[in-house]
């Protein structure tokens, strides 16, 4: 038999530890072979590489002498079903059913096995929806309180008056006064286009009464948002800001913008 009756290498298969499809690589030709033998490098089967397909991974079964094809998702991201945790897939195969590849949103979400789903909790979610609604009603409160505290318009003299806490109690100060007797001659007041005019008592009296008006007609409007949060399915998306009353700052908005 001739000595160039076989190649001096052959390709071949390179495996991990595992027996899993690393590579091809060469394997030489065994020179004290007479049968034209060759010297497999560790790790190495002489076999035809597996096909290719795309996420999954050949295994060789020695036993069977074939490639088994298993599902590959190393390297992607997984989920812990019992806390949510993120983790990197290091091994080949169907995902263990303790991960998922599906990220929990929050961690109030828990794993339903049977839906393969993460779920909120009936009374986690009520209680969760509660805090909520508790949250968007201070806000509605809150703007409530801001909105009586940017002026208040008195149409007898086409003017707007400071409501802040402050002026309001001079306000109250000056109508104690003017119960008693104390407050007859009228004052030079400076108004919120900076302009200053006479507060008289009776343009007091105008003032305080369309202030009064005004927080009844945010009071009722406040309850009005309120009770149409409390039915809205996400509350903290419910949108509150219309219906109040006018104030100087949008007033003046509106002129600058025109």
């Amino acid at each position: 038999m001739s000595e160039n009756q076989y190649p001096p290498t052959k390709p071949v298969c390179q495996l991990d530890a595992d027996n899993l499809y690393l590579h091809q690589t060469v394997a030489d030709l065994d020179p004290l072979a007479a049968d034209g033998g060759y010297l497999l490098p560790a790790g190495c089967v002489d076999t035809q590489p597996p096909e290719t397909r795309a996420g999954f991974a050949a295994r060789w079964l020695p036993e069977r002498a074939e490639w088994q094809y298993l599902p590959d998702h190393r390297g992607k991201t997984a989920y812990r079903t019992d806390d949510g945790a993120e983790v990197q897939v290091e091994q080949v195969g169907e995902l263990p059913d303790e991960l998922t590849f599906t990220p929990r949103e929050n961690v109030h979400q828990t794993w339903d096995a049977k839906a393969k789903a993460w779920v909120l909790p009936p009374d986690v979610a009520a209680r969760l929806k509660a805090e909520q609604q508790d949250e968007m009603w201070e806000q509605i409160k809150v703007m409530r309180y801001d909105n009586l505290r940017h002026g208040v318009y008195a149409k007898s003299v086409g003017k707007w008056f400071q409501t802040d806490d402050a002026t309001r109690l001079q306000y109250l100060a000056l109508a104690l006064e003017s119960v008693t007797g104390g407050f007859k001659k009228p004052i030079n007041w400076k108004t919120m286009d900076n302009s200053f005019l006479q507060l008289t008592p009776d343009l007091l009296r105008e003032i305080m009464q369309t202030m009064h008006d005004n927080e009844q007609a945010d009071f009722s409007n406040a309850e009005k948002h309120k009770a149409a949060m409390l039915k809205a399915e996400n509350p903290l998306e419910y949108d509150y800001s219309g219906g109040w009353t006018a104030n100087y700052e949008q007033i003046e908005d509106r002129e600058t913008n025109r």
